[in-house]
């Protein structure tokens, strides 16, 4: 039995979420008070400006723009004061998501500069592509996401303790080192916060730089990110580099799957990206059979992207997936099967797309704007016919029947879309002209579509289909 794996047995179908740790916990109640006077949670309580201010609470919430208040859905009373449940829910995203550029500086703290504290980057969640696996009760996601081993080695560090059961921090550095471990990362403290009350209610706020953390090589120690290899800061530093891997906001979940599933052993010499540690875990526990293949996990995506040098929220992630346990097992079948449907819904989009692209420029126009609006518009028709299709991947075990079906149904989304291209692609396109060295026009463009669709999806098309 692994380690923890009795504790996984024991509570995998109780939905009680009070674990044997609240009596650990209560030994530093005080630690987790935001009011306290000397060590509030997540807070330092000599934190101070040069100036003795505080900026207003708002500062503290992320959907708030700091300059021109334009689109927001906080404002008025709403804004000037939080109370103390919501106050706590800020003061944990602000030290995990805070976006980068220059804090107040504490006169005290040596890196503080004409008042400024400059930037260290964004706080450490903010860094990742995170990933949270969810179960059916509130237990089943702690123990599906609590990694106690990899497949390497045990992930318990003896000196890894969480920030309350440490030496409350100073105004500034801390001079320990890097993360000691999963606690310690989990509750890294990246800002220096110092919260104004009035009775129960937080009224202003002075947000300054923490604790800095380099995001390289830390997939010891983060296991819900999935981790990217840069050849590039590898080959510079003679080392292999890892760095956190973010989601696009405009690209869905399902379109990069594989890089969710266990990690398959690369080729030889060619380093590959990394799948989060948890699906190694989740491969780890079905191995054990502590889980049941034929169950069923939601992956959630979440993240935040940054702009103006990492100054500004842009946008956030929150995307998931219904996927069957079995997929995340190193020696199951399913997985390769998961990669070729997405690959074969990019191949498909990508017929559209060249479509869209020739009958622009065969009616004079330029290819760029269609192409992107038709890339936009096949992977917006498959998304749910492909989530409802992988959330049954791996019922049974005739992956081929599974994927043939896939492929019939991109072939009848894209297909719609290619005959409406086709049809309003106009007089113009239909009479055709020389674009280059080239002849294009609609039947062209028609013939190029089917026969590169064909090619996308060959399991699709019957020797006797006629597509056109």
């Amino acid at each position: 039995m692994i380690a923890g794996g009795s504790t996984f047995l024991r509570f995998r179908h109780r939905s009680d979420p009070h674990l044997c740790e609240s009596t650990r916990l209560a030994r530093f109640r005080s630690r987790f008070d935001l009011l306290d006077p000397v060590h509030p949670f997540f807070q330092v309580s000599s934190f101070e400006s040069s100036k003795a201010e505080h900026k207003p609470i708002s500062l503290l919430i992320s959907d708030i723009p700091a300059g021109a208040k334009y689109f927001t859905t906080r404002a008025g009373a709403g804004a000037a004061k939080l109370d103390l449940a919501e106050t706590a829910r800020w003061v944990i995203h602000c030290q995990a998501f805070d976006f980068s550029g220059i804090k107040t500086g504490d006169p005290r703290d040596p890196r503080t500069k004409s008042g400024k504290g400059y930037p260290i980057g964004v706080g450490w969640a903010g860094q990742l592509g995170g990933v949270l696996f969810e179960g059916r009760t509130l237990f089943q996601t702690l123990m599906l996401n609590t990694v106690l081993r990899t497949s390497d080695s045990s992930a318990l560090v003896p000196d890894d303790l969480p920030v309350w059961e440490r030496a409350h921090p100073c105004v500034g550095e801390r001079a320990d080192g890097p993360p000691a471990g999963v606690a310690d990362l989990l509750t890294w403290q990246s800002r220096r916060i110092h919260i104004k009350y009035e009775g129960r209610f937080a009224v202003g706020v002075i947000v300054g730089i923490g604790d800095p953390v380099d995001s390289h090589n830390r997939q010891s120690v983060e296991f819900m990110t999935r981790w990217r290899y840069s050849d590039v800061q590898s080959k510079k530093f003679g080392e292999p580099r890892y760095f956190p891997k973010s989601f696009s906001p405009d690209r869905g979940l399902w379109r990069g799957v594989e890089g969710l599933l266990a990690d398959t052993a690369p080729a030889p010499g060619k380093p590959k990206d990394l799948a989060p540690g948890t699906s190694d875990w989740l491969d780890i526990l079905l191995y054990h059979e502590i889980l049941n293949g034929a169950d069923s996990v939601r992956p959630h995506a979440f993240a935040l992207e940054y702009i103006t040098q990492s100054s500004v929220i842009g946008a956030a992630v929150d995307d998931q997936l219904n996927l069957r346990i079995a997929l995340f097992g190193r020696t199951g079948e399913g997985r390769q099967y998961a990669a070729d449907a997405v690959k074969a819904a990019d191949l498909a989009v990508a017929a559209v797309v060249q479509l869209a692209g020739t009958l622009a420029e065969a009616a004079g126009g330029k290819a760029d704007g269609p192409r992107t609006t038709a890339r936009a518009r096949g992977f917006f028709a498959l998304d749910q016919p492909f989530r409802q299709w992988i959330a049954d991947l791996g019922a049974s075990g005739d992956y081929d029947a599974y994927l043939d079906h896939w492929q019939r149904e991109a072939r009848f989304v894209v297909s719609k879309i290619g005959r409406e291209l086709i049809e309003q692609s106009g007089a113009s396109a239909w009479k055709g002209r020389m674009v280059g060295e080239r002849w294009l026009d609609t039947a062209i463009a028609s013939g190029y579509f089917w026969g590169a669709l064909r090619k996308a999806l060959p399991n699709a098309f019957s020797e006797e289909s006629n597509a056109s």
